[in-house]
């Protein structure tokens, strides 16, 4: 046995380790020993030796880390260096300098690691170690130093950083160069070894690594090592640089260092260019002797188009070329350096001309004169081939590429142009070269060219920056130079004015962006560093465009006016850029001749065109033409072509002569122009509306000119021209535009005394006006420039006023209310409303927290409160923003008011109004309880406001009394709340009858729906508004919500809910749950909603009452119980049932509710109200109380006289009060049962001596009415009295009940279509189909056993009551459903419906067999007709939309399902002998329904993934679908349940053929939950944590079947399909194995894990429990069970022959294959022993039912082998393992005997009617 499998030592816990073997060989020789560890590194001895020195310092923890470091993992590795950190921090000083010798072995081979991390970890490692150590590295640092160093050029940046970090740590700046000329000599040798020895076999260990990862790691070892020989060089000082000279010359010299330039690895040849590069900087001397290899390295690799490479050797050649000059006489220039440079110039520099081309300039100067020759040809070349590498699309469409070409270029340009600034012939040639085909082509194809982006490039300023220089050049004293100078200018100012004017006056209708290239030109021409604004500014607009092509009639209006409004605010960003740069610039800034007279001649140009033909382009050129020259000579220009145009003599000739108009200074022409040009022109589009688009743009460029126009005349000019614009144009556009631009601008002193003028201020009001005018008017559309301008006066200077006059200020406020309050009236255009409103909103915001003092205006207040109204306001038209928006000002202008007044309340103030038109508004209108939540969050936000504004005093509470004071003026008084009351629909009287809740004597006439669906009244409207104020409150402590305040609301609140609860058909205990639990069509879906708010905020309120609040409350409460009853009686109840469970009613000063109503002098005089309020307090009463009560009563009622049975003060109350006591909730500890049996008797004496009153077999309509009362309430009481006292009852009190039981039964079906007419007969309906559930349920119940009743009293129930209630009863159920609208259902008819069904469900089945209903029979049936009726009847009740109904018809059903069976068995028996396989189907009726279910569960969940629960709606039709389906297939596995082995064959095929088994598990896998928790294990959780053994989940324990007050709830359906699936695997589990098998990868271990883990543990102990608990025992085999293990031992003994089986369950059982096993057997052979062996897996496996099914089969198989019969010679079984049927059919030939199904087979598959043995015909 080898040593991994040896047998572990008992008590040895932990694993052999040779790590712990060397801790324990260290602990026990006292840390000293002679190696540490072995290693797998390659080319070093692995362990970490010890010397003497050292032996007894290396401490034990850093011993194990260094052998941990020596490990092939890397994430070992990885660990241990983070260990060695650790220690290197926790360790002294001394323990880590010990670790020194070690650490540098192994320091060399973790800084080449293969893995990055490790390299990255080692550098981090390495800087703790230094850290801590300081100068004890010294004697060290020689063999640390080449790999470190090595380390600091890695090529991954994070090692890299750390390394250098470690070198900065331990060497300041100042020695670093020493420290690495101390150890130089080695770290060239280190690194020389690395370049010239090692190999990718050196350096890694083939074993453990890759031949790629060989080849990385060794590249990225000569690639560094090159690098660090370069830093070398760089860093050391020459001293030390002379002492490796021979070193270095021996590396130049080896000729494999020459082959890496021309490796194939980027990488490696970047190193190498970079140590050429500092060889040749730092050692020239040496760089000399090698030119021969230098120079054609480097200037013969120009073309180079590696990235990683270029920047390497473009370096290197600069440094080379600069330093060196004579590194040219080793190359060919033409041969072997300029065709390299022509191509990579031609490819623009192979996409690296940002890195590169600024090296150009350099290189360019450094070219020796006998390479360029004369010039000409070699300059046309360079730039030529420039200009090719321009036009690339690689550069022309990057950005940065392009400035970097372009800024190249016109450098090189600049230079050549200064080198050769000569009147020379040659020199001559090369400037008007470079001029003509160059610059003058480079600024054409920028304006010309669409598609060019040399506009975005420094092309203007350089072409500005050579302008400057040759005009530099003019003035200086060389002739020849300044000649050459003005002839260059010379051709560039007629090149460039030529080509403006071209171009401007060949595009008429140029787009824009043309434009803005001629104006960036000329801005640059004029000041290069404010064209570089403008240029950012054009980048900053340009954004993301889409050309989406439209013809002309496609495009929509608002796709115009975006365009429009995107164009002007780009426009006008590039104009006020444009402004910005000149204005101030142009007195001050030199501007030449020639700059003028290109300005005037465009001005010219643009001008003619704009007033000739007005062209748009042109006029918005001319716009910024005088932004950018706002001179002299350009306002005459202007004014002339004006001038000529008005006098139509201009002409082309003219337009070039001087002007005719001239003026001394810029102020005159400026106001000159104004008057005579742009005032005129603006009044003139101001006079066609400025409706049109391209009018607008127009207005917009005038109003850039007048702006100009306003700085450059004097101040007292300034004013004029405001005003008479401000007078002059109808449009606020002009006005709004020239005010903004002028508030831009530094110089606007004047502008703020212009805005308080009257002219200003009549303006704004004017425009107030009109804009509140064209709100109402539908026609009319809001202008955003009137908005703006007004907003602009209302706003704020710097001392907190109003810009405009405060007389117009509050003028305008008072537009502004008056048009929010016309904005509340329907009708009027939304969109031009909710601009209004959000302009309003936004000046009102500004204005209340801006303007100082604002709240001393009164139109403030009327403003302010006009806006509080249109936030209240439930208009779904606004959108959350705008919404959002009116919140804000309103809270802006609350939270100033009250910090100015203090929160002084005053009855004309708006607090006080807003609290009142509150009051007034929830009083007086009708409100949704949204509304009511709008209103009740904006109160509450409101007092929130005030209540922060505040001053926060801590000694008074007079900021809170503020808030007391304005909630009270809201709060309805005590007369308006009881008149509210008042007006409340009657509706909710008809759930407290029907459920007994409380007891009328005269009963009030019949309740009509007087209600409407969506008025709330009055009263529910307060509550709702009230609960929601409580719901909103933050903190509460915050807002005053004490006690006394809150008393009546609180009363109220309870009211409104009691209200809608019996609106909505619910007792008063009953919680609200999220569905609609009735189905009724009559009920307002506010009923539910505002149930639910109240129910939540009441519980979250009545938990915070302390113990004398509460018996304040319960007090207000008894006095409205007792003075009214009805509602306030059930109010009582709810806030007694609060009280219960409140921690108050536990304490000591618990409140005597018995006390408090009045004690026993309140049941001396019984009115209703009495009766009521008792009928609510009796249930929390105390023990003793409710016995006094009960005595007292029942002695009453033993005296009462039969005239005062049906009065409210004689039997009918008394009994009542009686009734109520019997469900007191502690019951059982009043054991004075003789009272009940005195009260029993006394009925008994009522019967005898007054029996027409007891409305016995009679017509109920007929009757007298005031008899049904007190006939419900004796039914109540002979309830609670067999409920409660069932034994005490003698023989002749169970007569009583049982006989009134089956005579009110008659006389309840007298009239049957008429029960649901008249309440109170429903009401007495509802209690005898309750009475005769309970007697049912005791004496019809087998498991229900009760001491000392008379012993024939259960015969004489099964005998005769219950055939004559029975009987009865299910003919009526049936009518009542085919005369009720179960759409339209009524409360009457649903609890009717509820109790008649809850009745029925309990019919036993031989009532059932022997019914008495209609004939409904299929033709073909082979069941009985009986039984057929039925089926035929209540099947179709599965598919009622109503759960109660079908809930019913489900358990009446299933209690005949075994006769169904039986019959089915009496049916195959007497078919044909012959037939091979017979199909049996369900009843028709129940067949139908599965049929027609199944297509509605496909269209419900067709669409829907296996695995994904679908939730199902609570009383939605698709839930009453489902719970059809699940219902019917529970009926279904019931019959096949109880079916024998044979029959179960018969309906698997019908099962297979139809495929319906499938479509259920799909189906139930798409309703089941994922987490199958059942309700009351989720109830429990918080308490207990339950085990899994012990979880209670919906698959152990069965789904509810509860009729009557139980809702409808999603976790039903899921119940309910966790129930069917449970039965489908326990009755078809060879059929749902078949479906998992067949499942794909997705959802096969989906349903094996859920199964697994939630079902197969209850039915393996279904199983075996079934095992142990078997009913019948088998002649020759015993079975037992193993539940400990999942096992099952079968024992089959025959005479001398016996043996043993083992049956394992599976896991995921019943989908796993079960697994049978053999034991001992003695007697039988292998090969009969195997065939047996199979047959049982065949059985357990393919059969459908247990496994105590399959060993039955089994053994009966066995059994008749033993008893002779032969095998089938098809499937060599006995029993056929599907229809269990034995070999019948036999060949006459050879007399072998066959299975039916197995011959059938084979005379299918095989094609032959042959014998399968003999051969002979069959």
């Amino acid at each position: 046995m080898s040593g991994r499998q040896k047998q572990r030592t008992k008590g040895n816990v932990k694993p052999s380790s040779s790590a712990r073997t060397a801790e324990l060989m260290a602990r026990e020789s006292g840390g000293a020993m002679g190696f540490i560890g072995f290693g797998t590194m390659s080319g070093d001895l692995g362990y970490v030796p010890q010397t003497q020195d050292d032996d007894s310092q290396l401490d034990g923890d850093f011993r194990m880390v260094l052998r941990k470091l020596t490990k092939k993992d890397v994430v070992t590795k990885l660990k241990a260096l983070q260990e060695f950190g650790t220690l290197c921090k926790e360790k002294d000083r001394d323990t880590v300098t010990a670790t020194l010798p070690h650490w540098s072995r192994l320091y060399g081979r973790l800084t080449i690691d293969h893995d990055k991390r490790v390299r990255e970890a080692t550098q981090q490692t390495f800087q703790l170690l230094v850290e801590q150590v300081k100068r004890n590295l010294a004697p060290h640092l020689r063999s640390l130093m080449g790999p470190w160093l090595l380390a600091q050029c890695d090529t991954y940046p994070a090692a890299k950083t750390n390394a250098r970090a470690a070198f900065e740590c331990a060497f300041p700046l100042h020695k670093q160069a020493d420290a690495i000329g101390f150890c130089s000599v080695q770290v060239i040798q280190y690194l020389q070894g690395n370049l010239f020895k090692e190999t990718p076999a050196t350096l890694s260990d083939a074993n453990t690594t890759t031949p790629e990862e060989q080849e990385e790691k060794y590249l990225r070892v000569i690639s560094s090592s090159m690098l660090a020989l370069g830093e070398l060089v760089a860093m050391v000082t020459e001293k030390y640089l002379a002492k490796v000279s021979e070193q270095l010359a021996d590396i130049l010299g080896d000729g494999k260092l020459w082959k890496m330039g021309k490796h194939q690895s980027p990488m490696v040849r970047a190193a190498f260019f970079s140590l050429l590069g500092s060889i040749c900087k730092y050692m020239p001397s040496v760089a000399e002797t090698h030119f021969a290899r230098i120079s054609p390295a480097l200037l013969g690799n120009l073309d180079e188009s590696e990235s990683a490479v270029v920047s390497s050797l473009w370096e290197a050649v600069l440094i080379l070329v600069s330093q060196l000059p004579d590194c040219w006489s080793h190359v060919s220039p033409r041969k072997a350096v300029l065709p390299k440079l022509w191509s990579f110039l031609r490819n623009g520099g192979h996409g690296y001309a940002a890195t590169i081309f600024p090296s150009l300039l350099p290189f360019l100067s450094k070219i020796p004169a006998d390479v360029i020759g004369d010039g000409v040809a070699f300059y046309g070349e360079f730039f030529g081939h420039l200009k090719t590498g321009l036009c690339k699309d690689s550069v022309s469409k990057t950005p940065l590429e392009l400035e970097a070409v372009v800024k190249a270029y016109m450098e090189c340009l600049r230079y050549v142009i200064s080198r050769n600034l000569s009147m020379e012939e040659n020199c001559t040639k090369i400037q008007n070269m470079l001029i003509e085909d160059h610059i003058l082509v480079l600024l054409e194809s920028s304006i010309v060219e669409y598609n060019s982006h040399l506009s975005t490039t420094s092309l203007y300023s350089q072409t500005t920056t050579l302008i400057s220089y040759l005009q530099k050049q003019t003035i200086t004293d060389q002739s020849e130079a300044s000649q050459a100078a003005n002839n260059i200018l010379r051709l560039l100012w007629d090149n460039i004015t030529k080509l403006c004017l071209t171009q401007i006056d060949a595009h008429a209708e140029a787009a824009s962006e043309l434009i803005d290239r001629i104006v960036l030109l000329l801005c640059n021409l004029v000041s290069p560093e404010r064209a570089e604004q403008l240029l950012n500014s054009q980048k900053k607009v340009s954004g993301v465009k889409f050309d989406l092509e439209e013809n002309a009639s496609g495009i929509r209006k608002d796709q115009m006016d975006d365009q429009f409004e995107r164009s002007k605010v780009e426009s006008q960003e590039r104009t006020e850029v444009i402004a910005g740069a000149a204005i101030g610039v142009a007195y001050v800034a030199d501007i030449s001749d020639d700059l003028v007279e290109l300005a005037c001649r465009v001005t010219n140009s643009a001008m003619m065109a704009a007033k000739a033909i007005s062209s748009l382009p042109h006029i918005e050129f001319l716009s910024k033409i005088v932004a950018i020259f706002p001179i002299t000579s350009v306002f005459d220009e202007v004014l002339n072509v004006n001038s000529c145009l008005q006098s139509d003599v201009a002409s082309a000739e003219s337009s070039d002569q001087k002007s005719a108009i001239s003026h001394d200074n810029v102020h005159a022409a400026a106001m000159e122009c104004f008057q005579q040009v742009f005032s005129p022109w603006v009044l003139n589009l101001d006079g066609d509306g400025g409706s049109d688009t391209c009018m607008k743009q127009e207005t917009g460029f005038v109003v850039d000119m007048l702006h100009v126009v306003l700085h450059c005349v004097e101040n007292v000019h300034k004013a004029a021209i405001l005003d008479e614009i401000c007078c002059n144009t109808r449009s606020p556009l002009v006005l709004h535009k020239l005010v903004t631009k002028i508030q831009a601008q530094p110089d606007r002193v004047f502008l703020s005394t212009w805005l308080k003028s009257a002219k200003f201020g009549e303006k704004v009001v004017g425009l107030a006006d009109s804009l509140c005018h064209m709100m109402a008017d539908s026609q009319s559309a809001i202008r955003k420039q009137s908005w703006d301008l007004i907003s602009l006066g209302l706003s704020t200077d710097a001392n907190g006023e109003p810009k405009m006059n405060a007389v117009y200020a509050e003028k305008v406020l008072l537009k502004f209310t008056e048009a929010l309050q016309s904005s509340k009236v329907k009708g009027h255009h939304e969109e031009q409303t909710h601009n209004a409103v959000s302009f309003i909103c936004d000046v009102a915001s500004h204005f209340f927290s801006g303007v100082e003092g604002c709240m001393v205006i009164k139109s403030t207040e009327k403003l302010l409160f006009a806006l509080f109204q249109i936030g209240c306001s439930d208009t779904s038209t606004l959108s959350e923003a705008l919404r959002e928006k009116i919140n804000s000002a309103w809270k802006t202008g609350v939270s100033v008011l009250v910090k100015q007044t203090g929160g002084l309340m005053t009855e004309d103030g708006v607090l006080h109004t807003v609290a009142s038109w509150i009051k007034m508004t929830l009083l007086s209108s009708t409100h949704t309880l949204h509304r009511c939540h709008h209103l009740a969050q904006a109160v509450h936000t409101l007092c929130v406001t005030v209540l922060s504004s505040l001053p926060q005093c801590e000694d008074d509470g007079s900021s809170l009394h503020t808030i007391e004071e304005l909630l009270s003026i809201m709060m309805p008084t005590s007369e308006e709340w009881e008149s509210n009351d008042k007006q409340l629909s009657q509706q909710w009287q008809v759930s407290v009858l029907l459920n007994s809740a409380l007891t009328y004597a005269s009963l009030p006439p019949t309740p009509k729906s007087d209600i409407k669906q969506d008025d709330m009244p009055t009263s529910v409207i307060l509550s709702a508004f009230i609960a929601s104020l409580l719901e909103a409150r933050d903190d509460e402590q915050q807002l005053p919500w004490q006690y006394d305040f809150m008393e009546s609301a609180i009363l109220e609140m309870v009211h409104a809910l009691e209200w809608c609860k019996g609106m909505l058909g619910l007792q008063s205990q009953t919680k609200v749950n999220t569905h609609l639990p009735p189905p009724v069509s009559h009920m307002p879906a506010y009923c539910q909603q505002v149930a639910l708010s109240l129910e939540t905020t009441l519980g979250s309120v009545l938990k915070t009452l302390n113990a004398g609040e509460w018996n304040a409350l319960i007090s207000q409460a008894i006095s409205k119980s007792f003075a009214s009853g009805g509602l306030w009686a059930l109010s009582l109840g709810n806030i007694l049932a609060h009280y219960e469970c409140s921690t108050s009613a536990s304490t000591q000063d618990k409140c005597n509710i018995y006390d408090m109503i009045g004690g026993p002098d309140r049941l001396t005089d019984m009115s209703e109200t009495c009766l009521h309020t008792l009928e609510s307090v009796i249930p929390y009463l105390a023990t003793d109380s409710v016995l006094e009560v009960l005595q007292i009563n029942i002695a009453v009622l033993i005296t009462t006289d039969t005239s005062m049975i049906s009065n409210i003060s004689g039997g009918l109350g008394l009994l009542a009060i009686i009734t109520k006591c019997c469900q007191h909730p502690q019951w059982d500890r009043i054991t004075q049962y003789d009272l009940i049996i005195s009260c029993v008797e006394q009925l008994v004496t009522w019967r005898d001596e007054w029996e027409q009153g007891f409305l016995f077999n009679c017509d109920l309509f007929e009757a007298n009415v005031e008899l049904i009362p007190v006939n419900t309430a004796i039914i109540r009481f002979l309830q609670q009295a067999i409920k409660k006292i069932p034994s005490s009852l003698a023989s002749h009190h169970w007569d009583f009940v049982l006989c009134s039981l089956v005579s009110w039964i008659q006389s309840c079906t007298e009239n049957i279509k008429d029960l649901t007419s008249s309440i109170p007969v429903a009401a007495l309906c509802c209690a005898v189909c309750d009475l005769l559930t309970l007697a049912s349920n005791l004496l019809g119940n087998p498991s229900v056993n009760i001491s000392n009743v008379p012993s024939n009293l259960a015969t004489e129930w099964n005998e005769f009551f219950s055939e004559a209630a029975f009987t009865v009863l299910l003919p009526v159920l049936v009518e009542l459903l085919d005369t009720i609208d179960l759409s339209n259902l009524t409360i009457t008819q649903y609890h009717l419906l509820q109790s008649l069904c809850e009745a029925v469900s309990h019919t036993p089945e031989e009532h059932l067999l022997d019914n008495k209903l209609p004939a409904k029979l299929h033709a073909g049936s082979w069941l009985p007709d009986n039984l057929q009726t039925l089926t035929n009847t209540l099947c179709p009740m599965l598919a009622k939309p109503l759960r109660c109904v079908q809930l019913a018809a489900y358990q009446m059903l299933t209690k005949v399902m075994s006769s169904i069976t039986k019959h089915d068995e009496e049916h195959l028996q007497d078919s044909s002998k012959d037939e091979e396989e017979v199909i049996l189907t369900p009843p028709p009726g129940l067949k139908d329904i599965l049929d027609s279910s199944e297509v509605l569960m496909a269209s419900l969940l067709g669409d829907v993934p296996v695995g994904e629960c679908v939730v199902m709606e609570p009383g939605s039709e698709a839930y009453h679908d489902t719970l059809m389906y699940m219902l019917g297939w529970r009926l279904y596995l019931a019959i096949f349940k109880a079916a024998s082995a044979e029959i179960r064959a018969s309906y698997a095929v019908h099962m297979r053929n139809t495929k319906c088994v499938e479509h259920l598990l799909e189906n139930l896998f798409c309703l089941m939950p994922q987490v199958p928790i059942s309700s009351r294990e989720s109830s429990n959780k918080s308490t207990t944590k339950s085990t899994k053994s012990n979880q209670v989940t919906m698959f152990t324990e069965e789904p509810q079947l509860k009729i009557k007050d139980c809702f409808p709830s999603s976790v039903e359906i899921q119940h309910q399909a966790c129930a069917v699936y449970l039965s489908s695997l326990e009755e078809l589990p060879a059929m749902v194995r078949q479906w998992w098998n067949s499942q794909d990868k997705r959802i096969a271990p989906l349903v094996e894990k859920f199964t697994g883990k939630y079902v197969s543990p209850v039915l393996c102990t279904r199983e075996l429990q079934g095992v142990q608990c078997q009913p019948t025992a088998f002649d020759n085999m015993t079975v037992k069970a193993r539940p400990m293990t999942w096992e099952v031992i079968a024992t089959y003994a025959v005479e001398e022959l016996s043996m043993d089986l083992v049956i394992q369950l599976a896991t995921n059982h019943p989908l796993g294959v079960i697994t049978v096993d053999s034991g001992q057997k003695v007697g039988v052979s292998q090969s009969q022993w195997r065939n047996w062996m199979l047959q049982l897996t065949t059985f357990l496996t393919h059969q459908n039912g247990s496994i105590l099914d399959g060993l039955k089969l089994w053994k009966r198989n066995v059994d008749k082998r033993f008893e002779g019969v032969d095998d089938c010679m098809i499937c060599f079984s006995v029993i056929h393992g599907s229809n269990y049927s034995l070999p019948k059919l036999t060949c006459k030939t050879c007399k072998k005997k066959f299975h039916s199904a197995c011959l059938y087979k084979w005379f299918s598959t095989s094609n032959q009617s042959s014998c399968p043995l003999c051969r002979s015909p069959f």
